[in-house]
């Protein structure tokens, strides 16, 4: 709205003297403006710079509003900054702005303005107190502690807020495909899955009976990614969520036989009511070449467990498949079932957010962007039963480094149970396309990264309706907004920068400043520096390379939503 944006612009121009000041000592004086003609704001649209309570207040009282009520001309403020002074707050009242400066040419440039009635001091130069710093202004008071080691996977997919908010998976029912879970029911790190009755059924497609807990330790690292719930030593991304664990997986052979087993595994799943698939499985080649795939072949609508998942995505369940690891083979593309249709597809990176060499490349062979996301799989924090020794820290659930889409995959899909517990009303595709639209490079996806890594906080506002409708804008936004202690700035960025944060209060007193960088992608830093402020309007002032935006934030002791 035009007028929300000249206000905003206005209040930009009042802030700008606080952004320099350190600890230089300034002269101050009152410019005191002729007039508000030709203004942008009218008495007409009071509701661009009049809050609704406030509106309310005049009328319940009947009060008219008049032209003291128009904020002081952006305009004219904006011809007082091109002086080289720096501006102060401003009063619509008295149309007058406060300025600091020790140029008598930019005192007399100002007073020249044909708007300008006067320009007396006000203030001898003293030194102004110092001002927050950077390690004052908290970005983020979340502790990483109760994770261990296992807390960049998190961190790197931006999963650590939905936690803090209590979506840890409570009430959310995923169904892990996989080769065996060994010894899991001994493992500390697994005990209030048990003691809380979280794992709800197992059952072995392969030997047609509930012994799931030999044959493989590949299933109990898999799922120590989602359900490890240690604290001090390792915590999954849903560590709340409830699960089945489903052996579909023969360990001693390669045979689509094991794909028969995902999709009545799969069919069993959605009897059951399950959220989500978890599957760290693939197939293209095997031990008998005659039943090999051609990539031709991975099209969604071809492949034994494709077509389930396919089918598992139309039951409104979601499907989270890792890639493979064929980068490095003549294979080199997604494995089944990793094509099908409506699924989540999930690469590896290093924890530097590159691609992992060993990660799988799409596109589909129907041509759609696999893999949809990529997350750490290289060094990935897993429990492995079979390295465990009790006797280290008192514990059986010391963690190792694991690599592979196997262990990117439950990563991601612990987080997607969290983040749809939170939205459980949205369909399985809202889920889906928040998480695409959320990840690092969604404007250019390409077939090694997909969509990018995906930012679990960003997704989060999609679904709550707080992105601009145009994704493509480098605007900035805050949420919450209201906020009760701490707020976040969501950015989308092209290329990392920095952008210098300041935040005055209704006064106009600086109350804080820090520099904050922002990488490629989808940005959402949280501010904690009015945690312990009073209640009341904030504007937060954001500039980068000359350019300035202005925001409103409101604290208050209870967020109205």
């Amino acid at each position: 709205m035009p007028g929300r944006c000249l206000f905003l612009l206005l209040v930009a121009l009042l802030s700008a003297a606080e952004a320099g000041a350190q600890t230089t000592q300034y002269h101050k004086y009152i410019v005191e403006l002729t007039d508000k003609n030709d203004s942008p704001f009218s008495l007409d649209q009071p509701e661009h710079y009049l809050s609704p309570r406030a509106l309310e207040r005049r009328q319940r009282y009947g009060i008219a509003i008049d032209e003291h009520d128009l904020p002081v001309n952006p305009h004219y403020l904006a011809q007082i900054a091109q002086t080289g002074v720096r501006l102060g707050y401003a009063s619509k009242w008295l149309n007058s702005v406060c300025i600091q400066t020790d140029d008598s040419m930019a005192l007399a440039a100002v007073r020249a303005l044909p708007f300008v009635k006067s320009a007396q001091p006000v203030a001898a130069r003293k030194a102004s107190r110092p001002f927050p710093t950077k390690e004052q202004l908290a970005l983020n008071d979340y502790s990483a502690d109760r994770y261990g080691l296992a807390w960049h996977q998190l961190q790197m997919l931006h999963g650590q807020l939905l936690h803090q908010e209590g979506f840890r998976g409570n009430d959310m029912h995923i169904a892990l495909m996989d080769a065996g879970w060994y010894n899991t029911q001994y493992l500390d790190v697994f005990d209030s899955l048990y003691a809380k009755q979280r794992l709800l059924g197992v059952w072995n497609f392969v030997d047609f009976n509930d012994s799931v807990y030999l044959r493989s330790t590949h299933g109990t690292s898999v799922l120590s990614a989602i359900s490890a719930n240690l604290p001090g030593v390792m915590t999954g991304t849903a560590p709340e969520a409830s699960v089945y664990l489903f052996l579909t997986e023969d360990v001693y052979s390669e045979y689509p036989i094991e794909e028969h087993n995902w999709a009545v595994a799969a069919e069993r799943a959605d009897s059951l009511g399950v959220d989500i698939i978890s599957s760290s499985l693939g197939y293209s080649l095997f031990d008998d070449p005659a039943f090999d795939y051609d990539y031709s072949d991975m099209n969604g609508q071809t492949a034994l467990s494709s077509r389930a998942a396919s089918m598992a995505a139309t039951r409104g369940i979601i499907v989270c498949s890792s890639a493979g690891n064929a980068g490095q083979q003549p294979w080199y593309y997604i494995t089944a079932p990793a094509d099908a249709l409506g699924i989540l597809a999930v690469g590896a990176t290093d924890s530097t957010a590159t691609v992992t060499a060993f990660s799988s490349h799409g596109p589909s062979a129907d041509g759609r962007i696999k893999p949809d996301v990529v997350a750490q799989g290289i060094k990935v924090r897993i429990v492995d039963p079979a390295l465990q020794d009790p006797s280290v820290n008192g514990t059986n659930s010391q963690t190792y480094r694991g690599s592979g889409t196997s262990f990117s995959n439950p990563v991601v899909a612990g987080l997607v149970a969290c983040l749809w517990q939170k939205h459980r009303q949205r369909p399985p595709a809202d889920i889906l396309d928040a998480l695409r639209r959320s990840a690092s490079r969604y404007f250019a996806p390409d077939d090694s990264f997909g969509y990018g890594l995906p930012h679990f906080t960003v997704a989060d506002l999609i679904l709550s309706g707080q992105t601009p409708n145009n994704l493509e804008r480098n605007q900035p936004l805050l949420y919450p907004n209201p906020f009760t202690e701490s707020f976040g700035i969501l950015s989308y960025d092209t290329i990392p920068h920095s952008i210098n944060l300041e935040i005055y209060d209704i006064s106009g007193r600086r109350t804080a400043s820090a520099s904050l960088a922002f990488s490629e992608g989808y940005n959402y830093l949280i501010v904690d520096a009015l945690r312990h402020a009073a209640n009341g309007t904030y504007w937060i002032v954001l500039r980068r390379d000359g350019h300035e935006v202005v925001l409103p934030a409101v604290k208050m002791a209870t967020r109205p939503y």
